[in-house]
């Protein structure tokens, strides 16, 4: 059991480039969806219709990094000559794409970057034989660093309707459980340590 949470904890911790400087991890997920009603628009920036709390819900899940992902509607969002400037993660667990009827359907959380100071995640379905895919469903805020800890805002067609933001909607990697930013945290850690030292003593003494 532990060998197999070992096994899980690098799956998910293990950085998408092998550099001491990585932004992201191989697993990330994605929570807060759900909420509130969303109302997606296609690549074109054309409304479609909206989804439900409920339908919003399967939005949330552990996504997987794929250096390789391919669609072939993905180049109407991304052009294949920009493509360097995108870092895909597709669904992989828990959550799933809203239409169970197309052919290939594939969900992705997408981070990109058109300047070095320009950097936003989207979330994004694309289906084959579909005028309107990529269908958009959400974005961050910009950032002026690669970073998954970015705030949501709907998205819009343009013009007057502006975006609202998406308070309960968020992105949690395991490199968090790392991060001793809380009291939470370090005491658990001081726990975990302590309760170790202990074990290993009793077990000298015996």
């Amino acid at each position: 059991m532990m060998l197999l949470g070992l096994l899980v904890l690098v799956w998910m911790v293990v950085p998408t480039e092998q550099t001491l400087d990585a932004h992201f991890p191989n697993v990330i997920m994605l929570r807060g969806f759900g909420s509130e009603e969303i109302d997606p628009i296609s690549f074109d920036n054309n409304t479609v219709p909206s989804l439900t709390m409920a339908e919003a819900s399967q939005l949330n899940g552990l996504y997987q990094f794929d250096h390789l992902f391919y669609h072939k509607t993905f180049d109407r969002f991304i052009p294949w000559e920009e493509r360097d400037k995108a870092l895909i993660w597709e669904c992989t667990l828990f959550c799933s794409p809203l239409n169970s009827s197309a052919t290939n359907v594939r969900l992705a959380l997408v981070h990109t970057s058109p300047d070095p100071k320009r950097n936003m995640w989207y979330l994004i379905e694309m289906r084959d034989d579909d005028a309107n895919s990529p269908i958009i469903y959400a974005r961050s805020k910009f950032r002026k660093s690669p970073t998954y800890r970015s705030p949501w805002v709907t998205v819009t067609p343009g013009g007057e309707i502006k975006p609202r933001d998406l308070p309960d909607v968020h992105i949690f990697t395991a490199w968090d459980g790392f991060r001793f930013d809380t009291p939470l945290k370090w005491g658990v850690t001081a726990g975990v340590i302590l309760s170790s030292v202990a074990f290993f003593r009793w077990c000298r003494e015996d």
